[in-house]
């Protein structure tokens, strides 16, 4: 019971970090010089998304990979952990639901967003 109080309390954590990132202003001083060209990289991200359950269907690639970057900052695990995926992406089946971890975390994001949903002081579903 400890585990499951733990990780839905990094999720918590993960979900707030999520939501408080996509409110921060942009800065407001542009860089004193040009950005230098950085050389070209193959996304290691689809751009088409498959077997999302919980998030939006037609959810933008920046703003899954900032929700996904964020759940990996804040559990401290690399994406391999919930995703049949090598720990540096050049291999990965990202809609592979073989992974015990993904289905947890998926249950987690669904509690978290039924949570946020509700108002405050609504009591908790048995």
């Amino acid at each position: 019971m400890r585990i499951k109080r733990a990780v839905a309390i990094t999720a918590l954590a993960a979900a707030s970090l999520a939501a408080a990132q996509a409110q921060q202003p942009a800065p407001q001083n542009p860089p004193a010089s040009p950005p230098k060209p950085q050389p070209q990289q193959r996304s290691l991200v689809p751009d088409t998304f498959t077997n999302l359950l919980v998030l939006p269907k037609d959810i933008a690639k920046v703003d899954l990979v900032r929700i996904m970057k964020s759940i990996s900052m804040t559990t401290e695990r690399r994406c391999s952990f919930c995703h049949v995926a090598t720990d540096d992406l050049s291999q990965a089946d990202f809609a592979s639901d073989e992974k015990e971890t993904k289905r947890k975390a998926r249950e987690l994001l669904q509690f978290i967003l039924e949570t946020q949903k509700k108002p405050a002081g609504a009591p908790a579903a048995p």
